[in-house]
């Protein structure tokens, strides 16, 4: 038997707590889930978002694994960086310990060959038969004379180019060789075989330097340091020789200075823009002439229009370059030595301390003097007089005497008096034998 549904019970079906169109066997109306219940759109927004979320999720665990296989090193601190800074300029180079000593060998035997120029001959390294032991001090040597009779300013001298007939010779002196390695290299490299090397006694020049200057045919000069006319505002060091020293001191100080390095051809007063010439035109450096020729060594004077004292075999210098200069004062004074060479027939210039500005405008002025009627020879070659000028007496006392204050231009002669406030009495020494100076004598006023 039916029953017609009735409106009472379709309300009661619509007004239960869930209303659906499906029911269970028993007649109990189904309840759709949340999911079911949901729109379309809806449903699209919770995958879409869902699908985001997990792969952000496993995209954070990979992150973190792969961070546990590869760990950060912690960022130093301030402290511990000044620390590694100090560490590092303090401490030898890593290289310097791990590499092998044979490959260390290889790799110095290769730069040294690379520096050996075709057609320049090549100054001989220290002959240890040339050298003597100095007492206390097994680290250094003195030079002497070989058992032949050998002389350094003979075996370390730079070979001589050919020179056309006709030519004057200009000499070089760069002075400072080895106060900086770069530019001690520069010169050593590019400048031309026949410039000569000072290697200032309180720094001298390390063995990789010297070995490039020997290898390029360059002659190596020591230089000592003398008491300027212009002490005590210019000091040249506790080892400089004075003339208010002891002889004994003054020796002492001069063995110490030849002792600091091996190989040079002589020794010269230039040192570090100074000259030394206080001490250079005492009585005392008498003892300095008889120790250098007794050595077998040469002395350059780098003091322009001074006397020379002594026996010792020497050339002096006609001019003192200022290389505190641009590029036009240097070629202006290289310009004045080739006139002065071609008036004299040879001249000599020291030039120091070295500045970059200097050796590349000498290495460009050196190629020019074949077309000037010059050549450009080693120091060495000009260095041929001997026991000192003919009007000075190494007894002679040194006479001391104020500068007058004037205002009239300095003479052309006195090229090289001291800017100081003493400088050495231009009174001319007495000749050798006698008694008193005499005015007509032959030495170089100053």
């Amino acid at each position: 038997m039916r029953f017609p549904i009735t409106n009472a019970s379709s309300e009661t079906s619509e007004s239960g707590p869930q209303a659906a169109d499906v029911f269970t066997a028993s007649g109990e109306p189904v309840v759709a889930s949340l999911w079911q219940r949901l729109p379309p759109n809806g449903r699209l927004f919770v995958r879409f978002w869902g699908g985001v979320s997990v792969t952000a999720l496993l995209f954070a665990i990979g992150l973190q694994e792969w961070s546990g296989l590869h760990p950060k090193k912690p960022l130093p601190s301030s402290s511990s960086s000044a620390q590694q800074t100090a560490n590092a300029q303090t401490s030898p180079p890593v290289l310097a310990e791990t590499t092998p000593p044979a490959q260390q060998e290889g790799t110095t035997q290769d730069a040294a060959a690379s520096d050996v120029v075709p057609g320049v001959a090549p100054i001989p390294a220290p002959i240890q038969d040339m050298l003597e032991a100095v007492p206390g001090d097994a680290g250094h040597s003195l030079p002497k004379r070989g058992p032949k009779g050998e002389q350094a300013r003979d075996v370390y001298a730079a070979a001589v180019p050919t020179i056309p007939p006709g030519n004057a010779r200009v000499a070089i002196l760069l002075d400072g060789f080895g106060l900086s390695e770069d530019m001690s290299l520069n010169a050593a490299r590019s400048l031309p075989a026949p410039v000569s090397f000072a290697v200032p006694a309180y720094a001298p020049a390390r063995t990789s330097l010297s070995e490039v200057a020997r290898k390029r045919g360059h002659e190596i000069f020591i230089a000592l340091p003398m008491q300027p006319s212009t002490a005590p505002m210019d000091d040249e060091g506790p080892r400089a020789l004075g003339y208010d020293h002891t002889i004994e001191v003054d020796k002492d100080n001069l063995e110490w200075a030849l002792s600091r390095f091996d190989g040079y051809v002589g020794a010269t007063n230039a040192f570090s823009g100074l000259d030394g010439d206080a001490y250079a035109q005492s009585p005392d450096f008498a003892m300095v002439s008889h120790e250098l020729e007794d050595r077998g060594l040469l002395y350059l004077n780098a003091t322009p229009g001074t006397q020379r004292i002594g026996p010792v075999m020497e050339g002096d210098a006609s001019l003192t370059m200022d290389t505190d200069t641009d590029a036009a004062g240097v070629d202006g004074q290289l310009e004045h030595l080739v006139a002065m060479a071609k008036a004299k027939g040879s001249a000599v210039a020291v030039a120091g301390p070295m500045r970059p500005v200097l050796l590349q405008r000498l290495a460009e002025w050196a190629a020019t003097l074949n077309s000037q009627g010059v050549s450009l020879v080693p120091v060495s070659s000009l260095c041929h007089n001997t026991g000192g000028n003919p009007g000075v007496s190494p007894g002679q006392p040194l006479h001391i005497a104020p500068v007058p204050q004037s205002s009239a231009p300095p003479s052309a002669e006195k090229v090289g008096t001291a800017s100081g406030t003493r400088a050495v009495s231009e009174t001319p020494l007495a000749a050798p034998g006698s008694s008193t100076a005499s005015p007509g004598s032959g030495s170089s006023s100053r």
